[in-house]
């Protein structure tokens, strides 16, 4: 067993020293995530690991799957007529006078399955029917490789002072993570890995901590067989959802419930499938909280705040959010709430785990001569349709002419055990001659936030964000929770999928009352998929500090990292109410400064954008000036308007800025890459998600895609392609030679 185990280093067990006010704080805001934050009550420790009431026994055996072939499925009304080569021997190759008579070799593309286990202390009731469901799903799919993930958190220990103050902010130490790796291990060797009983923590005996998103979070910042190009991934997640160690105690709800959503994006960019399994009936409650030694918290509650408290179980919301991202093609949370739904999970995930794709050895073969657009494929005679939009029939796989995957009633028949034959196909104007997919020109972004105080004031002018409990209706937010929402939506955005950022805050995370400080580096660089780890952050921070934007600009200015790349396009985005007060310069200076560290930026190829977001009332001429001179200097001041940045006032205004911004940084040119010498420019296709895109013939950029130069190695969709390419999840852009273009002529 490969066990890897990572702990966050500002969340060891130890202790801060914090005064007995931080203490007292510090143990109300961990009450509140008990009540508020959907924590699930703990069992009594003594029954960790038994069964539930009707449960299966921990070696219940094997359910059996059940395969399923719709009857209307015109691929499964009759019987197999030729056996499909699926041996990996050599491929027979046809000639030009015998389409459809000689099979060509197929070979299943293989599948991984890591069962990744919440390991919360509530999970003990559900351990043997996970304990089944592991069994079953292993001897019902003997050809895959399957692997075992489990994690947990230790808790904070609140009787001996320790707590996690302006670190996370909520209850949770340690985060675990183990891992069994994939191979051919035996149901055996997973229930092994898996252990007896869940090892979460409680804080003091009453409540669980329970991590989701950022042990999830391991495979888009680790190497990991399971995002294996070349094959089909699955990630079966066992759990109840409420994640009460993403963010602060504080933390909405609705910016958990975003991170789920763009966790599931991420995975799925790296070829990695979802399926989030519930433990719970829909909503269920666990009933009361449970004392350590089993009666119920009553009058008083935890901490003196509430009385006996009833906690959800499994959270839907939340596993749907991460469903419907996941790219696993199920509509509906499967759970294992009893033995009907555990013996439905076995079939509904068996069959939709069960290999849809398939190489073409002899497309990979030079000296075979097979061109894969002339290859027919037929389930039980009958031939599957080439579907571009993936919808029902069979594509290349990411554009790669040496993989196909079918989808719709073809995948479910192959699920079902039909059999697959791949001959060339008898069509006499078949024209395509290669393909490839195409990506945007990388963008690297760091955002620069102002964690300062004064972001702790009411948005809107009041003090009922102070007086009033957060979760409350009708509660305002701060500036700072404004901030995180409407920051959590841009980083979700489709448009902004395949962008590096990365954050630093202002003054640095661990920054006291009067601090200046700023961190020598980001407190997370620019890099592919940050956006989960850069949610995290900003949940967890509270606001403590002044506001030093000369020294966090100076300071990106002196080490611009990845942002100054030159084969990306690297911006710097600041968000502030203001200006600096802590550089302890004259007013002159600080200007000088902003627009000397703007230009170094802009001269290495950076660009930087301001956004001042805060009231009317607070913002001051100083302030204004000192925005103005970093966008003059940073290559994105705004023409005409009243001010040269970006000025918000309202949080609809904030959100509507982030969303231009955003669009204002996207792209719509792809370079090609990889293309043999003798390809055919002249008898170029684009395909955006399927849909064949017309070529701009006339050059007039209003619609359509074009070639932007010369060599035509780099091609620009326009108008309603180019917004389509922004505003799209999951989007695929083809490019396909051979055939003769479709043109659009465009106004005259």
């Amino acid at each position: 067993m490969n066990s890897y185990d990572y702990a966050r280093g500002s969340q060891q067990r130890h202790r801060l020293g914090v005064s007995q006010l931080d203490y007292l704080t510090l143990s109300i805001l961990v009450a509140h995530a008990a009540l508020v934050a959907c924590s699930a009550p703990t069992p009594p420790r003594e029954t960790l690991g038994a069964p539930a009431a009707g449960a299966p026994a921990i070696d219940a055996g094997v359910i059996p799957e059940m395969p399923v072939c719709a009857a209307d499925n015109p691929f499964c009304q009759t019987p197999a007529l030729v056996t499909p080569t699926t041996t990996g021997t050599a491929p027979t190759i046809p000639t030009s006078t015998n389409c459809g008579s000689v099979p060509i070799d197929l070979r299943p593309a293989g599948v991984n399955i890591m069962l990744a286990i919440d390991g919360a202390a509530g999970m003990a009731t559900h351990w043997a029917d996970v304990t089944t469901a592991i069994r079953s799903l292993r001897e019902n799919n003997p050809s895959a490789s399957f692997g075992v993930q489990t994690f947990w958190a230790d808790a904070i220990d609140l009787e001996s002072g320790q707590t996690n103050m302006n670190t996370s902010n909520n209850g949770c130490a340690a985060i675990h993570n183990t891992f069994l790796d994939l191979g051919s291990h035996t149901s055996d060797a997973l229930i092994a890995a898996l252990g007896t009983a869940p090892r979460g923590g409680t804080i003091m005996d009453l409540y669980q901590v329970s991590p989701v998103i950022e042990p999830l979070s391991y495979y888009l910042t680790n190497a990991s067989k399971l995002a294996d190009p070349n094959r089909t991934n699955y990630l079966l997640v066992f759990t109840g959802g409420n994640d009460n160690c993403f963010g602060s105690a504080f933390a909405d709800p609705s910016s958990k419930l975003i991170a789920y959503q763009k966790l599931a994006v991420e995975l799925s960019k790296l070829n990695i499938r979802t399926i989030p399994i519930g433990v719970d009936p829909p909503g269920s409650s666990m009933g009361t909280a449970i004392g350590p030694v089993g009666s119920a918290v009553t009058s008083g509650g935890f901490f003196g705040i509430g009385a006996t408290v009833a906690a959800p179980s499994t959270d839907y919301v939340a596993l749907g959010a991460l469903l419907k991202a996941g790219g696993s093609g199920l509509t509906e949370v499967p759970r294992i709430d009893t033995p009907a739904k555990l013996a439905e999970l076995v079939s509904q995930v068996g069959s939709t785990v069960n290999n849809c794709r398939f190489e073409i050895p002899a497309a990979l073969d030079s000296s075979a001569a097979v061109n894969p657009f002339e290859l027919s494929f037929s389930i039980n005679s009958k031939v599957v349709p080439r579907d571009r939009h993936q919808l029902n029939g069979w594509d290349f796989v990411n554009a790669s002419t040496n993989q196909v995957e079918f989808f719709g009633q073809g995948c479910q028949a192959l699920q079902a055990g039909q059999s697959l034959v791949a001959d060339k196909s008898c069509e006499q104007n078949v024209c395509g001659t290669a393909a490839v997919s195409v990506q945007t020109k990388p963008r690297t972004v760091l955002l620069l936030l102002d964690s300062s105080l004064s972001r702790t004031e009411c948005a809107d002018g009041s003090l009922d964000c102070v007086l009033m409990t957060p979760g409350t209706p009708g509660r305002p937010l701060t500036y700072w929770e404004t901030v995180q929402n409407a920051v959590s939506a841009a980083l979700a955005a489709p448009v902004n999928d395949d962008v590096a950022f990365g954050i630093q805050f202002f003054p640095s995370k661990m920054a006291e009352t009067f601090s200046c400080d700023v961190g020598a580096l980001p407190e997370i660089p620019p890099a592919p998929g940050a956006q989960i780890s850069i949610m995290k952050q900003m949940l967890e921070k509270f606001p403590l500090g002044l506001s030093p934007v000369v020294g966090v600009l100076e300071s990106v200015a002196a080490a611009p990292g990845k942002l100054a790349d030159p084969n990306a396009i690297g911006s710097v985005v600041l968000l502030s109410d203001g200006g600096d007060n802590c550089s302890g310069a004259m007013q002159p200076e600080i200007v000088t400064r902003l627009g000397t560290a703007a230009k170094k930026l802009f001269d290495a190829g950076v660009k930087t954008y301001a956004i001042r977001y805060g009231s009317a009332d607070s913002e001051t001429p100083e302030q204004a000036e000192q925005l103005t001179a970093l966008v003059m200097n940073g290559g994105t001041a705004l023409a005409g308007a009243k001010v040269p940045y970006i000025d918000a006032k309202s949080s609809d205004e904030l959100s509507s800025a982030l969303a231009a911004l955003s669009d204002r940084l996207a792209s719509c040119s792809f370079p090609l890459e990889g293309l043999k010498p003798d390809i055919d420019k002249n008898r170029t296709n684009l395909f955006l998600n399927g849909e064949q895109i017309g070529f701009d013939a006339k050059g007039t950029k209003v619609d359509g895609w074009n070639w932007v130069n010369p060599e035509r190695t780099i091609v620009e969709l326009y108008g309603d392609a180019c917004t389509a390419f922004k505003t799209s999840r999951r989007t695929r852009v083809a490019v396909e030679f051979g055939c003769e273009p479709m043109v659009v002529m465009g106004p005259d």
